[in-house]
């Protein structure tokens, strides 16, 4: 979490057999961690999705992710596990929310996959 109250967290699918666990992004002790999310596999197995970024400064790049819709039904599950912190369901709710409403403004091709 950042000054600003910014989390990320860094999801990887189950561990499997001699998976590491946790796993570390770097030595930092004050690094990121990667923790394991159920289902994230699906994520993994989604189609991916490539789309051309603009930064506010102009700057252009090359996006490459998964699938939108992958993203909005994974959150939208997450945000109803009975046993997930009540912050982490509603953020989950809000970002698949806002993501699917992104697609249906801006990119409705994607929306229904």
């Amino acid at each position: 979490m950042n000054k600003d109250g910014f989390e990320v967290d860094i999801i990887r699918r189950e561990q499997i057999a001699d998976d590491p666990h946790p796993v570390r992004l770097s030595d930092d002790e004050e690094d990121f961690w990667v923790a394991q999310a159920p289902r994230a596999q699906e994520l993994l197995d989604s189609p991916q999705f490539s789309a051309v970024i603009v930064a506010t400064n102009g700057d252009m790049a090359r996006m490459n992710t998964l699938e939108p819709m992958a993203f909005v039904r994974f959150k939208q599950w997450m945000s109803t596990l009975a046993d997930r912190d009540p912050l982490k369901r509603r953020r989950d709710a809000l970002q698949a929310k806002a993501v699917e409403e992104v697609l249906q403004e801006y990119l409705p091709q994607w929306a229904k996959t």
